[in-house]
């Protein structure tokens, strides 16, 4: 029985794994290829070889962001990292008194939050590049995952 329970995690495990967009992809491919409607690699003027370069490029951007566990101790280094900084100082020369704790987590949580917004607009741009670069297997790919839905 313990086995089995071994088992079936490893399994979740790896099917979340390949719950990203590369595979997405190549899944919808491999299962809807011979399809009437489907699209070809040929219409798009695209070799096989181009769109697993497209793919693996565009999915290493996607995973740029890091992983969850990595995203949270970003998170909590840049909000610790203010309470830090005022910790260095006697509370009665702090601007704001008894509530400087809270400027001082708050003020982190904004960096946090200003990390968010770069990451995210320097992903959109390496993406927004790739796809300037590669227009065919853009177009190839959202044909591709408008004939999933």
């Amino acid at each position: 029985m313990s086995d089995y329970m071994f088992r079936l995690q490893d399994t979740d495990m790896i099917d979340a794994d390949l719950n990203d967009f590369q595979h997405k992809v190549e899944r919808i491919i491999r299962d809807h290829k011979d399809e009437e409607g489907f699209p070809m690699l040929d219409a798009f003027r695209l070799a096989q070889e181009d769109l697993d370069d497209y793919l693996f490029e565009r999915q290493a951007i996607l995973d740029s962001k890091g992983s969850q566990r990595s995203r949270y101790t970003v998170a909590g280094f840049l909000i610790a990292l203010p309470v830090i900084v005022i910790s260095a100082f006697p509370e009665e020369n702090l601007p704001w008194g008894t509530w400087s704790l809270l400027v001082a987590v708050a003020i982190g949580v904004g960096l946090f939050l200003i990390y968010l917004a770069i990451q995210k607009a320097v992903i959109k741009g390496r993406l927004t590049r790739l796809d300037a670069r590669q227009p065919d297997a853009r177009r190839f790919v959202d044909e591709v995952l408008k004939f999933d839905i």
